[in-house]
C-alpha cells in the first residue's frame, strides 16, 4: 500500500518544484528581508544593550522600557501597528489641511530571465520597508538582551583598569568590552539569527510576496497544499541549518583559547 502512494507524492512533489521560479523569488524576499533586520537589529539592540547597562538612570529605563513592550507583545500587532500607522497620520494630517506623508506606490525592482522565465525581485517599497522595519524593531529588542547578558559577563575591573591607565569611559567599553562580548554572545545569539528567518513570514499579512506568500500562490494552482508546505519547512530547515552552522564555526574561529 505505501508502495502505491509513494509515486504518487513524489509526482506532486515535482509539480510543485515546476514553480521554481516563484520559489526562487520567495527565498530571495526572505533572505532580503532577514539580513537587513538582523542587521539593523543587530547595531539597535547593541545600543540598547549598551544604554541599559551603561545609560544611567533615565536613558537605562527608556531601553528597558522599550525591550520589554517590544518583547511583550505580539509581533503580528507590531507590524499591523506600524504599517497602518502612516495611513492614520495621513488621515489626522489631511482633517487638519497639513501636507500627507509621501506613502505612494514607489518601488525599486530588478527584472531578469532565467531559463526562459521572467522573475521580478522588489528591493524596496513601502510594503518592504514597513516589513523591514517591523522585524529590525522587533529582532532588535531580543538582540538587546543577548548582548547585554555578554557585556555584563565581562568583570567591571576590566574597565576600571582600563580607565586606571588613562583611556576614557567610552574608549574602554569600545576597545575592551566589546571585543570580549562580541565573542562570548555568539552561541547565545545564534538563537535568534536563526529564529529569524521563520518570524518573516509575517509580512505575508500586509501583502509582502516572500516564500510563504508565494506558497498560498502555489497552493491556489495546484491544490496541493500539503506538499506545498513539506517543500517549504524543508528550504527553511536547510536556511537554518546552515544559519547555525555557520555561526558555530565563527565561534570556534573567533575564540579565545582557555575562555
Amino acid at each position: 500500500m505505501i508502495f502505491q502512494v509513494l509515486p504518487q507524492e513524489l509526482l506532486d512533489l515535482l509539480r510543485v518544484l515546476e514553480f521554481w521560479d516563484h520559489i526562487l523569488i520567495g527565498l530571495a524576499k526572505t533572505m532580503w528581508l532577514y539580513v537587513w533586520a538582523l542587521l539593523f537589529g543587530f547595531f539597535l539592540g547593541l545600543l540598547l544593550a549598551l544604554l541599559r547597562h551603561y545609560g544611567g538612570r533615565i536613558l537605562s529605563r527608556i531601553a528597558t522600557g522599550y525591550v520589554e513592550i517590544v518583547r511583550g507583545t505580539p509581533l503580528l500587532i507590531q507590524l499591523l501597528f506600524i504599517y497602518f500607522l502612516p495611513f492614520s497620520i495621513n488621515s489626522f494630517l489631511d482633517a487638519q489641511g497639513l501636507p500627507f506623508i509621501p506613502i505612494g506606490r514607489w518601488s525599486i525592482y530588478v527584472t531578469s530571465e532565467l531559463f526562459g522565465r521572467t522573475m521580478t525581485m522588489v528591493f524596496l517599497d513601502h510594503i518592504t520597508l514597513m516589513g523591514i522595519l517591523t522585524l529590525s524593531l522587533n529582532s532588535a529588542a531580543y538582540q538587546a538582551e543577548y548582548l547585554r547578558g555578554a557585556v555584563m559577563s565581562i568583570s567591571s575591573g576590566q574597565l576600571e583598569a582600563a580607565q586606571s591607565i588613562g583611556m576614557s569611559r567610552r574608549s574602554g567599553i569600545l576597545h575592551i568590552v566589546l571585543p570580549q562580548a562580541l565573542r562570548r554572545v555568539i552561541p547565545s545569539w545564534s538563537n535568534e539569527a536563526a529564529y529569524l528567518p521563520k518570524y518573516t513570514v509575517v509580512v505575508f499579512y500586509i501583502g509582502l510576496t516572500e516564500l510563504f506568500a508565494q506558497a498560498h500562490y502555489i497552493i491556489s494552482e495546484t491544490f496541493l497544499t500539503l506538499s506545498v508546505y513539506i517543500v517549504v519547512a524543508l528550504i527553511f530547515l536547510v536556511i537554518i541549518t546552515l544559519i547555525s552552522k555557520s555561526l558555530d564555526i565563527l565561534y570556534k574561529w573567533t575564540a579565545i583559547p582557555g575562555l
